[in-house]
Order: structure tokens, then C-alpha cells, then sequence
């Protein structure tokens, strides 16, 4: 069988899950969840591993299969969050849903654009042999782990989009710090130089207010209306002694 009509083989068997579980009762909906899931696995697991590699070599630069394996790791996360939601959770069918708009999408660009121009390109006999490795290659993956391969292929996508967005950001991140500190710097050299002449008025308004209160403390010192309130006690005391002195003296004298 050439390689393209298993692929459409494989398609057909997908496209027939989907419909079965959407009309599947809850006993028998986690059964065609398992079949799916390794169906899709395997199939991708194919594409990527034999089919993509031989019709890169067939056709020489070409933009469908770049797009090919970025659709792959969109369904795989999705077929991923299938797995991890149970059957009666209002999110399984949507994200059924959605599954199927993306394997749809993707067959649709498969059947009509790439596999025509495989065939011109690799001839009848290469795409037999290339059918019969990849029948072989989907039985393997079909008996293996097909979950732990699914893991596996949405870590390795995960990371590698995770990096380009940090890589992206970066350049705008410098550029935003080159930009703010000229900006901050300009305005503090025109308040520090504002700042000095404020502060020496404000020490030469201090100072003068301070020689003002003690010129208006030692004022009262120097003028005369300190003077009486010094006089007056002593004549006072003057006064009493006299008139001490002189009972003393009357005494005497009596």
C-alpha cells in the first residue's frame, strides 16, 4: 500500500472515533478515549519519525510540513488534556471538541496540499516502500506505552516555545532600560543644583534670624530700662540698714 493511502486509512479510523464518541454513553466513551488517543500517537508518530523526513527529501523546502509538525504538538497537548479530564466533567466534550477542529484542520491541509505533491515527487515505488515501513513503525508504537510517548513529545514542544517567548521579550526589555534612566538622570542634576543655593539661603536666613534673637536678648542689657529695676532694691536695702543703724544707734544713746 503507498504511504499517502495509509495515511488516509488512518484518518478515515480517526475521523469514525470522533463520531462514535460523540454519540458513546459514559460506560464505553473512556474505551474510545484509549483508542483514540493511541490511534492519534501512533499515526503522528509515523508521520514525524519516516513520512515528514522522506517528502522533506522529495520536495526540498517546503512550508506545509514546518506546519505539519506545529499542528502535531497542538493536538498532542490537547489529546494530553482529553486524557486528564474524566468523561462526566462538563470540559470532556468541549475539549473533544476542540480536538477535532484541530485533527480536521490538519488532515484537511494534509490530503489536498501535501500528499498530491508527495506523490508527483516520490513516484509509485518509492511510495510503496515507504507504506510498508510505515505500517510496521505503527504497529510497534500501537504496542508500546503510547501515553508516556504522548508526555514525552508535549514536554520536548513545551520548552522550545517557552524559550522564544523569553528570547522575544529580552530586546524590548533592553531597550526599555535604556530608555528610562537618561530620563530620571536629567531631572535630579536640576533639583541637586536648585537644591544647594535653597539650602545656603535657607542657612543664611537661619543665621540671620539667629543673630536677630540674640541682638533682641542682649538689647534690653545695654539700654536704660534695665537700670531702674537694679536701683531701686539697693537704696532699699541701704534704707533698711540706715534705719537698723539708727534704732541701734537711739538704743545705744538710751
Amino acid at each position: 500500500m503507498k504511504a499517502t493511502d495509509l495515511l488516509k486509512e488512518h484518518h478515515q479510523e480517526v475521523e469514525e472515533l470522533f463520531e462514535r464518541m460523540s454519540q458513546a454513553d459514559s460506560d464505553e466513551i473512556s474505551a474510545l478515549r484509549d483508542e483514540l488517543v493511541a490511534t492519534l500517537v501512533s499515526h503522528t508518530a509515523i508521520e514525524e519519525e519516516l513520512f515528514y523526513p522522506e517528502s522533506r527529501e522529495a520536495l526540498g523546502a517546503s512550508p506545509l510540513i514546518p506546519t505539519s509538525y506545529e499542528e502535531h504538538a497542538l493536538v498532542d497537548v490537547m489529546l494530553q488534556k482529553l486524557l486528564s479530564t474524566e468523561p462526566g466533567d462538563e470540559t470532556f466534550h468541549a475539549r473533544l471538541g476542540v480536538l477535532k477542529e484541530l485533527v480536521q484542520h490538519h488532515v484537511e491541509e494534509e490530503e489536498k496540499k501535501l500528499f498530491p505533491q508527495v506523490e508527483s515527487a516520490m513516484g509509485a515505488a518509492r511510495l510503496e516502500e515507504l507504506g510498508s515501513r510505515l505500517e510496521a513503525r505503527f504497529g510497534q508504537v500501537r504496542k508500546s506505552d503510547v501515553e508516556a510517548l504522548l508526555a514525552r513529545n508535549v514536554a520536548k514542544s513545551m520548552p522550545a516555545a517557552t524559550g522564544r517567548r523569553a528570547r522575544t521579550a529580552k530586546p524590548s526589555a533592553r531597550k526599555a532600560a535604556a530608555k528610562r534612566p537618561p530620563a530620571k538622570r536629567a531631572p535630579k542634576r536640576a533639583s541637586t543644583q536648585r537644591a544647594e543655593p535653597a539650602r545656603g539661603a535657607q542657612k543664611g536666613r537661619r543665621t540671620t534670624t539667629t543673630g536677630r534673637k540674640k541682638a533682641a536678648a542682649t538689647a534690653p542689657a545695654k539700654t536704660g530700662r534695665a537700670a531702674p529695676a537694679r536701683k531701686p532694691s539697693r537704696p532699699a536695702k541701704t534704707s533698711r540698714t540706715g534705719r537698723k543703724g539708727g534704732r541701734a544707734s537711739n538704743a545705744s544713746a538710751r
